[in-house]
C-alpha cells in the first residue's frame, strides 16, 4: 500500500491523483493525504516553478482526461483538504478529489472559498450542512495543518510524493513501479 501526498494547486499532483485513482479502480490499495504546499492563508500568484510544472504535466494530464489551464492565483487549500478528509471518511474521496482538481484546473474556481467548497460538496453527494459544520470546526482545519507540519518534518518539501512503507518516492515514477509499490 502507498500513500500519495498531494495538493490541489500542484499540476503534477493532479496527474498523480488521477494515476492513483486508476490503481484504486484496479483494486490496489492507495491512501491519499492532502497538504497545503504553500502553508499560508492568502492566495499567491502562480510561481515560476508551478508554471514550469504545468508545462511538464499538461500532456500527461490530458491523457488522463484533465485539461490543465494556467491559474491566475494559487489559493490556500487547507479547507479544501479538510473537506477532502470528510469525503474520504464517507467513501466519496475519489469523487471529491476529481471534482476539486477539475474545478481548480479546468474551471478556474477559487477552491478556498466556502461557497465554492459547499457547491462542490453538494455535487459529489456530501451533506452540505455537515460540510459547513466541518469547516466551522477549527479542529478540522488544524488537523490538515498539523499533518502538513508532520510531513515537512519527515522531509516532504514538495508534492506530489508517494510514501511507500515509510520511504518517500517521487510520484512521477513510472506506471509499473507505482503499481508495484501499491501492490506491496
Amino acid at each position: 500500500m502507498i500513500t500519495l501526498i498531494h495538493d490541489y494547486t500542484s499540476p503534477a499532483s493532479a496527474v498523480a491523483v488521477l494515476r492513483c485513482h486508476r490503481l484504486l479502480a484496479d483494486g490496489l490499495k492507495v491512501n491519499f493525504e492532502g497538504i497545503d504546499r504553500n502553508g499560508v492563508e492568502v492566495a499567491l500568484p502562480a510561481t515560476l516553478d508551478v508554471l514550469d510544472e504545468l508545462e511538464r504535466s499538461r500532456d500527461a494530464a490530458a491523457e488522463l482526461g484533465l485539461d490543465l489551464r494556467k491559474p491566475g492565483l494559487l489559493p490556500p487549500t487547507v479547507r479544501t483538504h479538510a473537506v477532502g478528509d470528510l469525503a474520504q471518511r464517507q467513501d466519496l474521496g475519489v469523487a471529491w478529489r476529481e471534482a476539486a482538481y477539475r474545478a481548480f484546473w479546468e474551471d478556474g474556481i477559487d477552491i478556498s472559498l466556502e461557497s465554492e467548497l459547499l457547491g462542490l460538496a453538494e455535487r459529489v453527494g456530501l451533506d452540505v450542512d455537515e460540510v459547513d459544520r466541518h469547516l466551522a470546526d477549527p479542529a478540522s482545519v488544524r488537523a490538515v495543518r498539523m499533518r502538513a507540519g508532520y510531513q515537512r518534518g519527515r522531509g516532504v518539501g514538495g508534492v506530489p510524493v508517494v510514501d511507500a512503507d515509510g520511504t518517500l518516492v517521487p510520484a512521477t515514477i513510472g506506471e509499473d513501479d507505482l503499481r508495484y509499490l501499491a501492490g506491496l
